[in-house]
């Protein structure tokens, strides 16, 4: 039940750096009744399956409960933590202990190599010859702490009980850092030591070193390990196992042993208070206990638990282990075990004067559970906050009225963002990893709630509210942001929305990161989706601006010229310019052009399509022929590549047929849907067989192809020029012949007669 140490110079003191890696993933598990089981942390959607969604009540976390539990502590730390780690020891392939790994950081090298010899000795008494040689090398309560060290691991406890004690009684300027070490580690002993002896003085002795402890520790002696705090957990494992019968202990070594607990209502009391104090600080340890003992209540009898009720603390502690534990009181529309005890509790959980405090708690228990009625009784004598109101939104949507529902839902955002604000504010290095978390978590309650406030929207037709209340809830509903953006709002109201609402924010784009780590304003994620969607649609002159990435600006620029200037140019210049077009829209499509999400998602870059997966609710029909007219065309995978495919089909209708430029372009087309599309592929082929050149890798068509030369398809058009007219020469050349001397036999005899003519008139 308490923090155990892993060795006897140390505590199992908390995680911190676990902790504060929690802190970045509290958004996440608050809210995830259902991820899929590979690939990234797919974000949430809720769009999908929006009744279920609605209706769902995110449990809460356990630790945030447990604030209201703990009390302030009489001292405050002058010094900053030890780094809570494990060092590997490559000499003996081991991990070191906290304890010894802080040492590696706190003594000087000459020090350190001789308090890691003595701790490597075979037993206590190597140890001590060993260090009857070191003279004064070593600081005295260094070396009487590392000797007591060695005992305690070899489990000779009187031995080691002398040398701690002789580190408390040296003046305080002698002791080296090492008396907090010393109680706490005599403190550990005692309570060892009870496990075999019915002396109530071992709980005493331990209760008034951990007290020495805490005293040192408020009068200023510096506590890196923060020993005082785990001294919490110690005291409260006194109050709950002290006055226990002796356990039989057959082959079980002493400190393995487990004393039974007392369970009552003052001893409870206190502990809870102990350990949440000891969790709020930063220790897992009371997180852990307090965890433990909610579960060991929760095995109690009925008969048994009523009277612990009556205490506060009680009824607080087992309402927050329910709220962190809801997603277990049913499975398939049942009551599981967890969720059946739980309503059995609640029968003679006392709830005079509790309404006003812990109500709107209770109300959300009864509602997991299914009990909707209690849950409304409860409400209607609840002092009104976030949740009061999130619960009766819900409620509301179970009768279908969602004009009153979407009211709810506004009062609850109302009480989320002042709190959240505040707690955001006052979070800093200084404060504690628990205060951290809390914030995010209430954070994270907020941005529900406004996801939830969108979906209703979207439900009631209100597309372009939907999108506002979406995208206040952040990241986290990304997917439902760019379902409603890109589908649901027609590009107009898009556009409109984006000018007015969404503007630029400064952001440093890197030069290479990973899709997975996007960290890219949510603002220019939601323009750069308009950019893509007015590209996809043929704004070419609107779209670029909305790219906010410079690089992917460029390349938008590009395609919109380089598809202007193909519809303006005539021949082979407009067939360079729709090939140029291809090529940006096959290799760069999924930038410019792709779908956020079906069916390209560009969200995962296109590595995971999740059409099958993301089946939609049933659509009002509104919505259903909004969806129609803006999917993709055609509504395919990467369906850019059916783009790319189509200009170069057209570039091939500017260059001479029977040049290579003629082929390799048919030939890309091809290959670009070859293995999506058999029918296109095989039209692009057979237009190339009906009217192309051979060409030495035709054999291979779609699949090794060259690259286009327009170079040569500027001699080809001009050879075949000649050509023509060569062809023209030698199909009119004998007609000329013939007709040059017909014409002048005609002349010839026009000629004759005039004159003959001449003749007879001069007669």
């Amino acid at each position: 039940m308490r923090h155990k140490p892993t060795s006897s110079s140390t505590m199992a003191t908390s995680n911190q750096a676990f902790m504060l890696k929690k802190t970045t993933l509290i958004c996440l598990s608050l809210f995830s009744p259902m991820l899929l089981a590979c690939g990234p942390d797919f974000p949430l959607q809720l769009t999908q399956d929006r009744q279920s969604n609605l209706s769902y009540l995110p449990q809460t976390s356990f630790s945030q409960q447990l604030t209201a539990l703990a009390k302030p502590l009489p001292w405050q730390y002058q010094d900053a933590p030890a780094a809570q780690e494990y060092l590997w020891d490559e000499v003996h392939s081991r991990y070191l202990s906290q304890t010894r790994a802080f040492e590696n950081s706190e003594l000087s090298e000459a020090h350190l190599i001789l308090v890691n010899t003595l701790r490597d000795a075979t037993g206590p008494i190597e140890a001590e010859q060993m260090a009857a040689k070191l003279d004064k090398d070593l600081p005295q309560a260094l070396t009487w702490y590392t000797l007591g060290a060695v005992a305690f691991e070899a489990k000779d406890y009187d031995r080691a009980s002398n040398y701690f004690s002789k580190i408390i009684k040296l003046p305080e300027n002698e002791r080296a850092s090492r008396s907090l070490w010393a109680l706490y580690s005599l403190s550990r002993i005692e309570l060892i030591l009870s496990k075999t002896s019915a002396d109530p003085e071992h709980f005493n002795r331990a209760n008034a070193y951990l007290a020495q402890l805490q005293n040192e520790v408020t009068q200023g002696v510096a506590d890196p390990l923060r020993l005082s705090l785990a001294s919490l957990g110690e005291q409260a494992y006194i109050l709950l196992h002290q006055g226990q019968p002796l356990p039989q202990v057959t082959n079980q070594s002493a400190d393995d042993t487990e004393l039974q607990m007392t369970l009552t209502p003052d001893a409870l009391n206190k502990a809870i208070e102990l350990y949440a104090t000891q969790s709020v600080q930063g220790d897992s340890g009371g997180y852990d206990s307090l965890l433990m003992l909610s579960r060991t209540l929760m095995g109690k009898d009925i008969a048994e638990l009523k009277p612990l009720l009556q205490q506060a603390s009680v009824q607080q502690l087992l309402i927050a282990y329910w709220q962190s534990s809801t997603n277990e009181f049913a499975y398939d529309g049942q009551l599981s075990e967890m969720g059946s005890k739980v309503a059995d509790i609640l029968k003679v959980f006392p709830t005079d004067g509790l309404q006003l405090n812990h109500g709107d708690k209770l109300a959300a228990i009864y509602y997991q559970l299914g009990d909707y009625a209690s849950a409304e009784r409860l409400l209607t004598l609840a002092k009104p906050s976030g949740l009061t109101w999130w619960l009766n939104a819900k409620l509301l949507l179970q009768k279908g009225d969602q004009a009153e529902a979407a009211k709810a839902y506004a009062q609850a955002a109302r009480h989320f963002p002042k709190q959240s604000n505040e707690a955001l504010a006052t979070v800093d290095a200084k404060e504690t990893q628990q205060q951290a978390i809390n914030a995010d978590e209430d954070i994270a309650t907020y941005c529900r709630i406004r996801a939830e406030q969108g979906v209703l929207s979207l439900e009631r037709g209100e597309y372009v509210d939907a999108l506002n209340h979406l995208l206040a809830s952040g990241d986290e509903y990304w997917q439902d942001i760019a379902y409603v953006a890109e589908r649901v709002l027609t590009t107009a109201e898009l556009k409109l929305f984006i000018d007015e609402h969404v503007p630029l924010i400064a952001f440093e784009y890197p030069k290479d990161s990973d899709w997975y780590d996007n960290i890219e304003p949510i603002n220019n994620r939601l323009r750069y989706l308009l950019g893509r969607r007015l590209l996809r649609e043929g704004a070419i002159a609107e779209a670029p601006a909305y790219f906010p990435n410079p690089n992917l600006n460029a390349s938008a620029l590009t395609y919109g010229t380089e598809l202007k200037a193909a519809k303006n140019a005539t021949g082979i210049d407009s067939a360079k310019a729709y090939w140029a077009a291809a090529e940006l829209a096959r290799h760069q499509g999924m930038e410019i052009l792709g779908f956020e999400l079906a069916p390209d998602y560009s969200i995962y870059q296109g590595v995971f399509d999740l059409s099958d997966w993301n089946e939609p609710s049933k659509l009002a029909e509104k919505e259903q022929l909004r969806l129609s007219a803006s999917q993709a065309v055609p509504d395919k995978r990467f369906h850019y590549r059916y783009t790319a495919a189509e200009l170069a089909n057209k570039a091939s209708d500017h260059v001479p047929h029977n040049s290579q430029a003629y082929a390799a372009l048919l030939c890309q087309a091809t290959g670009w849907v070859l293995y999506r599309d058999q029918e296109l592929a095989l039209r692009y082929y057979k237009k190339y067989v009906a009217n192309g050149p051979f060409v030495p890798w035709a054999e291979n068509f779609g699949m090794q192809c060259e690259t286009p030369d327009f170079d040569g398809a500027v001699k080809r058009a001009q050879a075949n020029e000649i050509a023509e007219w060569n062809a023209l020469y030698h199909k009119l050349k004998k007609p000329v012949v013939f007709g040059v001397l017909a014409i002048m036999g005609l002349l010839g005899v026009w000629w004759m007669r005039r004159r003959s003519k001449k003749q007879q008139n001069n007669l």
